[in-house]
């Protein structure tokens, strides 16, 4: 048996009192009247000893009601286990998981409101004296308190949902690690209980983190949701990243139906800058559905987008922010060689939709690079490693480089400048199996540039080309032998394989030549990402030169976020990720601002929790106990948090035992007084 209150003991100090008033009762003197002294002797030895036992058990009455008062309120108790450390508080820790997947309906509202609830009944059942830590995913400094049992009460009605994911793991040990610097620097905890309400979804289920803990006691309770499936989207993308004004395109749309029972008629809205698009479908159970809607771009400039469905499970990833720009216009710069073809700079020059810059190789500097999207290597036989280095940093800050090879080319310059582009190197010149026959349609360079894939195309003649040297880069045309005539780096680098003197073949006389310069120039429109994912992308590049003096912030009306940056060649670069962004940031659409607007950034939720699947209650228990967390008691809250059956153990209390035994020595005490004379 072990106290509360242990320094209240020095109370039973007070038990000298009664001996002493009991020890001077003894001693005072009484004056007897008889009519004769001799009957005196005779009524002393008849009342001597039923009068000492008489005030001996008065004395033992009162000690006994003085001892068991005193020990009541010192509050004695017997602990949870044999290994509770003596002395010290009572710790009653409760994780509450107000992550986005809690926001499902259960059989009583949300999740996370029958959370609640559940944690309000264990405090109206927990002793005053202990101490509660009361925390959610948020884990910060506030949190990292204990409470008193009505400060967690309060403190339970300001939980609301947050899109701050943690891992089992990483809840466990939090609270392990604060327990145990209390425990080290505050004041010795004397028992532990570890209370966890989660829905347990696998997708935050790690336990490889955890250390072994036989000290605390655990209750899992898993709140269960109605319905265990949910629809969501999970991504969008163009048909081609190209967007110009009065051009066609189209916007696809990924849909998962994490589901056993299929939506049936369910609405699918897509908001694309100022045009209004709707359609009805059914998702058939566990599909991924994909499906488009089709538009034409109206007019320049940023164009803002939100795709929506009508679900009723979970709201939080029921819609889905993009963001885009249509340019108005593309700066071209055409690096030319001595005897460079010149209808690379007339296929430029036709469409006012370009700003080109044609100058020889000779006159280049670093300068021409700035506020240039494009640039056209054409017909260099040598590249020097100065503009080599350029290039290869203006292809890592987004830029776009189309190489044309010349007729005699050092081999050397361009492996070094090609595999910074991420480009296959030059070999030998081939001349062949050159017929050009493969055009891969599919691919986003070409889509929307023919109307159909028509197999009987004139095609140019090649009589010579430079054989790759690898496989790096994505075909876009090929001969029929197989090599490829042009290559991709993604969507920023281009390699054309032939010459374009005249003893390298005629393809400059093709249609098919101004239509693939022209698709490189308008790949090479420099847009911030699509979307991007909040607390995950960590590396969005500014295209702009930025200024120092003003911090870069995402602003989307009253609310505004600084975000963390960093430099890399030469570009500044801004994170999302990490908690604060994931604590500050929402959904939607924000500006880019520093002196001026540079762009606009769509955001969304991570898309993880949309997956519901939970534990098992023996995955939950074993996955524990493999890790040293023996003292588990699990729980499945499916009917509703009133209807569940919590049982959290407390430490036996003897202090009402011991109150009842005071004032039952106390009557004692004075039955002996009053009626034995």
């Amino acid at each position: 048996m072990e106290f509360i209150h242990p320094e209240r003991l020095w109370l039973l100090t007070l038990l000298l009192i009664p001996i002493i008033i009991h020890l001077f009762h003894f001693r005072r003197q009484k004056v007897l009247y008889f009519s004769s002294l001799k009957f005196i002797r005779f009524i002393e030895q008849e009342n001597k000893s039923t009068q000492k036992l008489r005030h001996l058990l008065v004395l033992i009455s009162r000690c006994l009601a003085l001892i068991f008062i005193v020990l009541a309120f010192s509050l004695p108790i017997i602990p949870l286990n044999q290994n509770a450390n003596s002395g010290g508080k009572n710790v009653l820790a409760i994780y509450v998981d107000n992550s986005f997947s809690m926001t499902a309906i259960g059989e009583e509202g949300e999740l996370l409101s029958e959370a609640r609830e559940m944690a309000k009944r264990m405090l109206d059942k927990t002793p005053l004296e202990t101490r509660i830590l009361l925390f959610t995913n948020k884990m910060d400094g506030i949190e990292q308190r204990l409470l008193t049992k009505m400060e967690a009460l309060s403190y339970l009605d300001k939980i609301e949902p947050t899109s701050i994911r943690r891992n089992l793991d990483d809840v466990i040990s939090w609270q392990k690690s604060f327990l145990d610097k209390e425990n080290a620097e505050v004041e010795r905890i004397k028992t532990r209980q570890i209370v966890l309400l989660s829905d347990f979804q696998s997708s935050t289920f790690e336990t490889d983190n955890l250390k072994e803990d036989q000290n605390s006691n655990y209750y899992a309770f898993q709140l269960v949701p109605q319905d265990p499936g949910n629809l969501f989207i999970d991504s969008v993308w163009f048909a081609t990243p190209v967007h110009k004004a009065g051009e066609p395109n189209e916007l696809f749309v990924r849909l998962k139906n994490d589901s056993e029972s299929e939506r049936v008629n369910l609405e699918l809205s897509a908001k694309i800058g100022t045009q209004n698009r709707a359609m009805f479908l059914d998702v058939a159970p566990n599909e991924q559905r994909t499906t488009s809607f089709p538009f034409t771009e109206k007019e320049p400039g940023f164009k803002t987008g939100i795709v929506s469905i009508s679900d009723k499970q979970l709201y939080w990833d029921d819609d889905f922010y993009f963001a885009y720009e249509v340019a108005k216009s593309a700066e071209v710069l055409i690096l030319n060689s001595e005897n460079a073809n010149q209808k690379v700079a007339q296929v430029f020059s036709v469409e006012p939709f370009y700003h080109t810059s044609s100058i020889s190789s000779n006159n280049y500097t670093k300068d021409l690079l700035k506020n240039t999207n494009l640039v056209v290597l054409n017909g260099l036989n040598e590249i020097p490693s100065g503009l080599s280095t350029d290039l290869k940093e203006f292809h890592e800050k987004g830029g776009t480089v189309f190489v044309i090879p010349g007729n005699q080319i050092k081999r050397n310059d361009y492996g070094d400048l090609l595999s910074g582009l991420e480009l296959p190197s030059l070999g030998d010149v081939m001349t062949d199996g050159l017929k050009l026959d493969d055009i891969r349609y599919k691919d986003p360079f070409f889509i929307g540039v023919f109307e159909k894939e028509n197999q009987s195309l004139n095609l140019p003649n090649v009589r010579k080309a430079y054989r790759v040297n690898s496989t790096s880069g994505f075909q876009l045309l090929n001969f029929r032998s197989d090599a490829p005539l042009l290559l991709r780096s993604g969507m920023k680098s281009f390699l054309l394989t032939t010459a374009l003197q005249e003893d390298f073949g005629n393809f400059t006389a093709n249609a098919i030549f101004p239509t693939i310069l022209l698709r490189a120039g308008e790949f090479s429109s420099q847009n911030f990402p699509l979307f991007a994912t909040i607390g995950v992308d960590a590396s969005i590049p500014i295209q702009q030169e930025v200024s120092k003096e003003q911090p870069l912030k995402l602003v989307s009306g009253k609310n505004s976020f600084i975000p963390s940056t960093r430099q890399a060649n030469g570009q500044t670069k801004i994170s999302i990720a990490g908690m604060e962004a994931i604590e500050r940031l929402k959904a939607g659409t924000y500006y880019i601002q520093n002196e001026d607007t540079l762009g606009l950034l769509a955001v969304n939720y991570d898309r993880k929790e949309s997956i519901m699947k939970q534990q098992s209650s023996d995955e939950i228990i074993n996955g524990l106990e493999e890790k040293g967390i023996k003292n588990i008691k699990f729980n499945s809250v499916k009917d509703g948090q009133s209807l569940a059956q919590i049982q959290i153990d407390k430490p036996i209390e003897y202090w009402r035992i011991f109150l009842l035994l005071g004032l039952l020595f106390i009557l004692t005490e004075m039955t002996l007084i009053k009626f034995w004379k």
